[in-house]
């Protein structure tokens, strides 16, 4: 079977449902978002899996199982975006971003002040990993409003904004495990 099909070289693709859009498709922009995402949380988690700086038992039993969850369910909100009619709400996905969330920021020095996305390659790369998942909101939302879908019938933007959230709480989980504190504005 070969890779290309010469089908997008118009300037079209095929949704799922089989109706052909141009690229720049808010449907596809969206989705195209993620992947994008889902890479960058990949690259992630390989830079966390042979980091020195982080302890190889954290690497292990936590780092790397988190962030393959995590590329899981952004393939399922890549589908969600691609069949919007779904009725995947994200519920349990959302409670357990807000619960890890949570548990991070407890164990951390509690921020007074804006800081900086610094300190190791895997602490500026979780950054990296927050600012594109910031992106895919704005391109999720732009979606929503062209298609008239309410975003509280589609946990997608919900579950993008939290997982934002632990990212950031990820950089500094991430720094704070290499021994590494937090650079104030």
């Amino acid at each position: 079977m070969s890779l290309y099909t010469r089908k997008g070289d118009s300037g079209k693709t095929s949704l799922p449902d089989g109706r052909r859009v141009s690229k720049d498709d808010a449907r596809v922009e969206a989705y195209g978002e993620v992947d994008e995402l889902t890479a960058q949380i990949s690259f992630l988690n390989a830079i966390c899996s042979a980091e020195g700086s982080i302890p190889a038992s954290r690497r292990v039993s936590y780092y790397k199982p988190l962030f393959e969850r995590i590329i899981r369910e952004l393939f399922a909100v890549g589908g969600a975006i691609a069949y919007p009619g779904a009725d995947k709400k994200f519920s349990e996905e959302i409670k357990a971003l807000e619960a890890e969330t949570d548990s991070i920021d407890q164990s951390l020095t509690p921020l007074k002040c804006f800081i900086l996305p610094a300190g190791s390659p895997a602490a500026c790369q979780c950054q990296v990993c927050r600012t594109v998942c910031r992106r895919v909101e704005r391109r999720v939302v732009t979606f929503l409003r062209e298609n008239q879908i309410d975003p509280e019938d589609n946990g997608v933007l919900k579950y993008l904004n939290r997982l934002s959230d632990l990212l950031f709480a990820l950089s500094r989980r991430i720094n704070a495990d290499g021994g590494i504190t937090d650079t104030i504005l």
